[in-house]
């Protein structure tokens, strides 16, 4: 709320006869408190001329002291602006000479305000981007008016910091005032969008494949379980089909890796302790090799709600990478602690509490021209001869990562060797596990209707169904479901589970013809299957009205516990 109004006094410095004036009007005022003097007109006169030229200078020396007070206190108001600025102000003579520089600037260039003056501005340029700076400068000085430029500063025990500059030069050539703004949030934001960009391109196609993939592994897996039931007498047949199997669970697990790269892998996250998770996943990735792993892991380590099969994914991947970067064989030191961020860490996270997972080798370490580069799609550092795949690796552990609200950072030293530090969102408590016992009871007889558009899918699903004594009718698409449904109903031969694949090329899928099912018998019984693991009616069945699901490739053992899961529930009402 502002104060009251005052009434400027009337500025004399420019009107003579106005001064004069007031003047007179002062003197006359001071002489009529005095008693009538009857001096000597003349002397009366010069005397009264000196005290008007007296009362002149007096008034004159009034103004110029308010006008002095009036011009300090602006100084003052924006000397402080100017210092408390949040961005970084410094004016640079032609040559990047420092000449003046504000407290902000000061503390992005991490020396005292004094000791930045008379030095170069260059000095505190990345060496990469020195040339780029010169011509900068040279441009700012020539355009005369407002330039802008991004470049990285290089601040003796800090971090790289990415910096915008805006520019514009004097009036008088010989001096330019530029505007320095940290942008490194900004940055590794940019940086972390078109990581996950490139992902949505290529991820489409990854996708796809991935579900046809898992398509083909349902037929395998199945029709290779069947023949190991067959009780064959050849010991080297039999041998022969567990090997397949071993290359069937590891070609799943390359298709979930494609599910990840393709959508990030939407992760089903539950409260989990870290420990035995880390040991497990590290040490296979160091099977059969001459490199061993020292363990750090804080004994009272919180817990953190993960998608465990992903984060298993994640910590293999990164101890694979420290082995194959120590091919003389070396020591892996894995450490997990508990931290809290306060916002102030160069992480794009929020603050709170994480538990942090270090894995560091003493390998040959990573070059930094190519450290920007590794969380990208099909980059890799290993010449083709030696790679052991497509350079998904580490983007696929990027994409999880950050679907579970954390960050992936890497340190690296040509020479010395490589540091990935990962940070997970924490939590105190554990949840109460699900129960997920089998019900006692259930029925070993069943009546089962299969929809797949795929016919091997099918004819594998009959073998396996029948030979646990069920009674199986097949169709190809959802309008044919319905329509078999309905015949059995009419018939009095209702059936006690429904199977059906959620995608059908050129139909109706699993998810619509469950709407229709449920219309005509809200008791329906129904298990979803898909080779799209990620899908929402995979991750959250009961939702969309089935009793179950089955993410492809399945095994005979899954399906045998989730159809005695399904028969032996009640249906809805």
């Amino acid at each position: 709320m502002s104060g009251p109004t005052k009434r400027n006094k009337p500025s004399t410095s420019g009107d003579p006869a106005e001064l004069r004036r007031r003047a007179e009007l002062r003197l006359e005022d001071q002489q009529s408190k005095k008693p009538p003097n009857q001096s000597d007109t003349d002397n009366q006169r010069q005397l009264h001329e000196l005290e008007v030229h007296q009362i002149e200078l007096e008034m004159q020396n009034e103004e110029l002291r308010e006008a002095r007070e009036a011009t300090e206190a602006l100084l003052e108001k924006y000397t402080d602006l100017y210092d408390f600025a949040p961005v970084g102000y410094l004016t640079l003579d032609r040559e990047g000479t420092i000449q003046e520089a504000n407290l902000a600037g000061a503390s992005l260039l991490g020396v005292a305000r004094s000791g930045l003056i008379n030095g170069r501005f260059g000095h505190f340029v990345s060496l990469a981007g020195r040339p780029a700076f010169g011509v900068f400068l040279d441009k700012v000085f020539e355009s005369k008016v407002r330039q802008s430029h991004d470049l990285t500063l290089q601040v003796e025990g800090r971090p790289p910091l990415e910096v915008e500059l805006e520019a514009i030069a004097f009036e008088s050539g010989q001096g330019c005032r530029v505007a320095v703004t940290d942008i490194t949030e900004r940055k590794r934001g940019e940086a972390d969008r078109l990581i996950l960009n490139k992902l949505e391109s290529t991820g489409i196609l990854a996708g796809g494949l991935a579900h046809d993939f898992n398509n083909l592994l349902t037929v395998v897996v199945l029709n290779i379980q069947m023949a190991q039931g067959l009780n064959l007498p050849d010991e080297k047949l039999a041998c022969f089909l567990r090997d397949a199997m071993e290359a069937c669970e590891s070609a799943s697990s390359l298709t979930a890796q494609l599910v990840t790269f393709a959508k990030g892998g939407a992760p089903v996250r539950k409260a989990t302790l870290l420990p035995r998770l880390i040991q497990e996943s590290v040490r296979p990735a160091l099977s059969g090799s001459n490199v061993r792993c020292e363990f750090s892991l804080s004994e009272d380590l919180w817990a953190s709600e993960v998608d465990a099969g992903q984060i298993r994914q994640v910590i293999q991947a990164m101890g694979l990478n420290a082995r194959q970067a120590m091919p003389n064989g070396g020591v892996i030191s894995v450490r997990a602690e508990n931290v809290v961020l306060s916002g102030q860490e160069q992480l794009s996270l929020a603050p709170g509490e994480y538990i942090r997972i270090s894995i560091a080798d003493t390998g040959t370490g990573i070059a930094k021209d190519v450290l920007p580069k590794i969380f990208d799609p099909y980059f890799s550092t290993k010449q083709k001869g030696d790679q052991k795949g497509m350079g998904l690796g580490l983007t696929i552990c990027h994409a999880v990562v950050q679907k579970h609200g954390g960050a992936i950072t890497v340190k690296s030293e040509v020479g010395v060797g490589t540091t990935f530090n990962i940070h997970l969102p924490a939590v105190r408590k554990l949840s109460d596990g699900e129960n997920t016992s089998t019900p006692a009871d259930v029925p070993r007889h069943g009546r089962m209707l299969v929809m797949d558009d795929e016919a091997a899918v099918r004819r594998i699903l009959r073998l396996a169904l029948t030979g646990m004594g069920h009674e199986v009718e097949l169709v190809e698409d959802g309008q044919a479901a319905i329509e078999a449904y309905k015949k059995a109903g009419s018939l009095g031969r209702r059936f006690d589970v429904v199977i059906m694949d959620l995608t059908v090329r050129e139909g109706m899928g699993g998810q619509e013809a469950m709407q229709a099912l449920l219309k005509i018998d809200p008791g329906v019984k129904a298990i979803a299957m898909s080779g799209y693991v990620d899908s929402p009616v995979i991750l959250e069945p009961q939702r969309h009205g089935f009793m179950g699901a089955m993410p492809k490739p399945f095994d005979v053992d899954t399906l045998q516990e989730i159809l005695a899961r399904v028969m032996g529930s009640k249906a809805a009402p």
